[in-house]
């Protein structure tokens, strides 16, 4: 618990870091975007490809077979209930389409991947990394489709670096190669920024959404319960009866639980501004959902150390 405890400690004070660093206006509106960029196009890829330098094992391929039957199983499923839900609320044509969106699709490269590191190293990471795989398939085919009516490109799945560096690191982790230590050096050195630089800016993202809208819209409550609390408790009852009956690892299993905690995904926000789809809608409930996931997250963690 005390490995835990330190972590999120970590996380915390690097939050509260990118928070003031926002409010002192050290960082603006055109230096977060080009920090997410940095992030995502650089940091997150030399992030996973460290994780293939581990030493293959049998429990994490059968780990990263297991996450993947889970997350197809996960995205399958909650993509159908979620839909049927939709159309019974309330909300207005494009906000029934976020609820969607928003609900099914977390953070699980921006926040996931370095939650699941540092909690769990090497090994998670390419568990996580196979999830992954698994949420950019569906949010660049169905999701586009919901957000904009039309269906997504190909090219993007291919050609997103995360997607080239997860696809990489796989196929280096199932094969005899592994990094030489000058070049498995400037890989990691790199790769370590990924936890402090994605936690601030989450907290610089926190600065600049005005709270009280935040705070005070009810359907991103909602949404919140739904993707922070419902699904992720879905998914640790699943994995608990599984291990029952089958050969499943705790880290597998709560690797599989913890990427469905994470808050709503950032990549919601900017395609539905793309397609003119809810977006301010859309951006108060990601941030409402990164505000609550502190709370909500430790706790998944614990329940998996305790039950998986």
């Amino acid at each position: 618990m005390d490995v835990l405890l330190q972590v999120f400690i970590k996380i915390v004070v690097a939050v509260t870091l990118g928070f003031i660093l926002r409010k002192a206006k050290v960082i603006d509106s055109h230096m977060q975007k080009g920090l997410s960029d940095i992030l995502l196009l650089a940091i997150l890829p030399f992030s996973i490809l460290s994780s293939a330098n581990y030493e293959k094992t049998p429990e994490v391929e059968e780990g990263m077979l297991v996450v993947l039957a889970a997350a197809m199983i996960y995205y399958i499923v909650t993509l159908v209930v979620m839909r049927l839900i939709s159309k019974k609320l309330p909300y207005e044509e494009k906000e029934k389409r976020v609820f969607v969106t928003m609900v099914t699709f977390a953070n699980t490269g921006f926040v996931g991947f370095p939650v699941v590191s540092a909690l769990y190293g090497d090994q998670g990471l390419l568990m996580a990394v196979v999830f992954n795989l698994t949420y950019n398939l569906f949010m660049y085919t169905y999701g586009i489709y919901l957000l904009s009516g039309k269906t997504g490109s190909l090219k993007n799945i291919l050609l997103n670096p995360v997607n080239i560096a997860s696809v990489a690191a796989i196929a280096i982790f199932i094969s005899p190669f592994r990094f030489s230590s000058y070049v498995e050096g400037p890989i990691d050195l790199i790769a370590a920024m990924t936890v402090p630089l994605s936690m601030i800016i989450i907290g610089s993202n926190l600065a600049a959404m005005p709270f009280t809208k935040v705070i005070s819209d009810l359907k991103s409550y909602f949404i919140s319960f739904i993707r922070l609390v419902v699904l992720p408790g879905l998914m640790l009852l699943g994995m608990y009866l599984a291990m029952k009956g089958f050969d499943i690892t705790p880290m597998a299993a709560s690797v599989a639980v913890l990427m469905c905690a994470l808050p709503c995904g950032s990549m919601n926000v900017i395609l539905s501004e793309k397609y003119d789809c809810a977006p301010e809608f859309a951006a108060r409930s990601t941030v409402l959902s990164m505000l609550l996931c502190m709370g909500t997250l430790p706790l998944f963690v614990f329940a998996c150390e305790k039950l998986l």
